[in-house]
């Protein structure tokens, strides 16, 4: 057996072990992000989940009906035959306020009116109807979902076994998205404004950071050198250490509330140099420049008509990297940003944090879902483009 091909199966194994893991880092956090969009509030509150949460897809319908022991003990009577018998109780309505969490309705399909719960505002101010007897002790209690319709008004008298309620709780993604979209949660503008400027600032950085990679390597002149070196300094530097400066200097432009901040600066994309710089010095082959000069062509035209053409791959991969990272970005959008209709859509959906009463969690990741969308839309038709962008770019021809 020739040495060192005993090992090649072992480093394809762990060369593939290293692959699914990377891949799980990305997936996972993806995944469970989707599957908590489908679940309430209270399901997230319990745990991590797996799997779609109970009725997320269906509806559900329940029907509460009066129910209670037969004998009830009252405390503090010991000695005084404390057990008796309950025939009929009272109905009792908590924290169930008209135009709050109690809301008159029309059925559509009947025309009679209807008391249906609203929702829950907070935590602590849970709907929910009491059963009591004669004397006004408790003797049985049901916390009421949202959507659900009361058969029964307050102080009516029922008896075990009446219908009090019919809860009908409509499919959880459908609740996480009318309560998503019924906030001032402008989705679609959010998902404009986005786009405009991924796109905007995508198209820019791509076409001149090739350009910027072309002179580099093309060109021969002093201080070439130099201006390498400064680029890769400055993809070292965290971009933190410049971002007060970064923002003073466009308030003095006045050019906060504008897109302008997220969209110019991407041309100086240092990364996205270096990696084009790369991959034209492993395929651009100079003969072709000195015969489309010798043709007569101009330089501009070169790069426009020749060049550009052969560094499609580093160009799509690097489009993708600036066009997540772009739509991704918070940091800058939240300082440059106050006027709501500016708004790009990871803003908009930390504005669901902002509830006095309740946090929906159930919305917020769905919201994020959503915002996810395009960016697997990209992965999924460019990834062949990413693929052969960095091979090609890491083999010398």
């Amino acid at each position: 057996m020739t040495p060192g091909k005993s090992d090649s199966p072992i480093k394809r194994n762990i060369l593939h072990v290293a692959m699914v893991f990377l891949a799980l880092l990305a997936i996972v956090p993806m995944y469970v992000v989707i599957i908590n969009a489908t679940r309430t509030t209270e399901q997230i509150n319990t745990g991590l989940a797996i799997l779609p949460g109970k009725g997320a897809f269906t509806r559900t319908i329940t029907t509460i009906v009066a129910d209670w022991g037969d004998t009830v003990v009252i405390e503090g009577t010991e000695g005084e035959n404390p057990d008796y018998q309950i025939t009929v109780g009272t109905i009792r309505f908590y924290d169930l306020n008209p135009g709050r969490t109690l809301m008159e309705e029309v059925n559509q399909k009947t025309g009679e009116k209807e008391l249906r719960v609203n929702r829950a505002i907070t935590d602590s101010l849970l709907p929910r109807i009491a059963i009591v007897d004669y004397d006004g002790n408790r003797i049985a209690n049901y916390n009421l979902a949202d959507g659900t319709i009361l058969h029964v008004n307050n102080g009516a008298s029922v008896r075990k076994g009446d219908v009090l309620a019919v809860a009908i709780t409509r499919p959880t993604v459908l609740s996480n998205w009318l309560f998503l979209t019924g906030r001032g949660f402008q989705i679609w503008r959010g998902f404009a404004n986005s786009a405009f400027i991924s796109i905007c600032a995508t198209l820019l950085s791509v076409y001149f950071s090739a350009l910027t990679a072309y002179g580099l390597h093309v060109y021969r002149f002093k201080g070439r050198t130099v201006i390498w070196v400064i680029i890769l300094i400055i993809m070292m530097l965290p971009g933190s250490l410049t971002f007060i400066g970064f923002y003073q200097l466009m308030v003095r432009m006045h050019l906060t509330n504008t897109y302008v901040p997220l969209i110019i600066p991407g041309i100086a994309a240092a990364a996205t140099v270096l990696f084009i710089r790369q991959y034209m010095s492993s395929v651009l082959n100079m003969e072709l420049i000195d015969a489309a000069r010798i043709d007569g062509a101009g330089e501009y035209r070169i790069f426009n008509i020749i060049i550009l053409p052969v560094v499609i791959p580093a160009l799509a991969a690097q489009a993708i990297f600036t066009f997540v990272g772009s739509w991704n970005n918070f940091l800058t959008p939240t300082v440059i940003l106050n006027e709501i209709n500016l708004f790009t859509l990871p803003l908009l959906v930390d504005r669901l944090r902002g509830d006095i009463y309740r946090t929906e969690f159930g919305a917020i990741y769905l919201g994020i879902s959503v915002s996810l969308i395009p960016i697997i839309i990209f992965y999924a038709f460019m990834s062949r483009f990413i693929i052969s962008g960095i091979t090609m770019g890491g083999i010398k021809e």
